[in-house]
């Protein structure tokens, strides 16, 4: 009998996938797995959006600035956006980058992850959140049910700041001809906003004040504010709220619960 045949070696495989879950989710501060899968109730109502920022207000010119498409179009056209990054010099973050850090993922995906700008790693291999905060980030993306390639994370800039600080709002604005139209072209069904950066600069956050865990939007776009994972490697007490900004988004898909009730 083959090891496809023997339903011994059958469970067993089920039931290491099933820890592999728990230990991915308790990573995050969860406690248990989330509901089993259900069909999907009717889309809920975005909360109405907080006054955007100027992000929100570019209207993107040229080939990348047209309707949604098929995948092998959306391949096509954020590939023209990153070679326009890559040679990119509308701030002086182009001055000392090793390269332009576009994006990586599925341009397909209905969830989108947008972070503040690449640190030191992510400047060197040119992919962003490949360091211990993407590490962080690919447990959450486990966590959630989705593949670490099933999704598109990019940044609000694309050439890393330097020591990793925040990207100024004339650096975010300068960056917006390739975000934009980024978001506009994979047209995901939502986006995690990581940091309040990249909240404030996608419209769902004011300069001060609450900020995370807040349905919000974005060019038509629903999207959850949550902390980033740099943070919660220096403050790991907030996993666990993290994990509940998480759920929220994997309740807007259709399954798991929605923590402190309706998002």
């Amino acid at each position: 009998m083959s090891e496809l045949d023997d339903p011994h070696a059958e469970l067993a495989a089920i039931a290491a996938g099933v820890r592999q879950h728990l230990l991915e989710e308790h990573d995050l501060g969860g406690a248990g797995l989330p509901a089993v899968a259900v069909p999907a109730p009717p889309r809920a109502q975005a909360a109405p959006a907080r006054p955007q920022a100027s992000l929100a207000a570019v209207t993107p010119a040229g080939p990348a600035a047209i309707a949604p498409a098929a995948a092998s179009d959306k391949v096509a056209r954020l590939q023209l956006l990153a070679e326009q990054a890559a040679s990119c010099d509308a701030c002086a973050l182009h001055e000392k980058r090793k390269q332009a850090v576009f994006a990586r993922g599925d341009p397909s995906s209905p969830l989108v992850f947008v972070g503040e700008g690449p640190g030191r790693d992510e400047d060197r291999l040119g992919e962003p959140f490949v360091g211990k905060a993407g590490q962080l980030l690919d447990r959450m993306i486990a966590a959630m049910g989705f593949e670490r390639d099933a999704v598109y994370i990019c940044n609000v800039v694309k050439c890393r700041p330097p020591d990793n600080r925040t990207p100024r709002p004339e650096e975010a604005l300068a960056c917006a001809r390739f975000l934009v139209p980024q978001v506009q072209i994979v047209a995901p069904r939502v986006i995690v906003a990581l940091g309040r950066c990249a909240a404030e600069n996608l419209g769902v956050a004011e300069a001060a004040g609450p900020w995370r865990g807040r349905w919000g939007s974005f060019q038509g776009i629903d999207v959850m504010p949550t902390f980033h994972p740099a943070y919660l490697l220096r403050s790991p007490q907030y996993k666990r709220t993290v994990w509940e900004d998480l759920q929220k988004v994997m309740a807007r898909f259709g399954f798991g619960p929605t923590p402190g009730g309706a998002a």
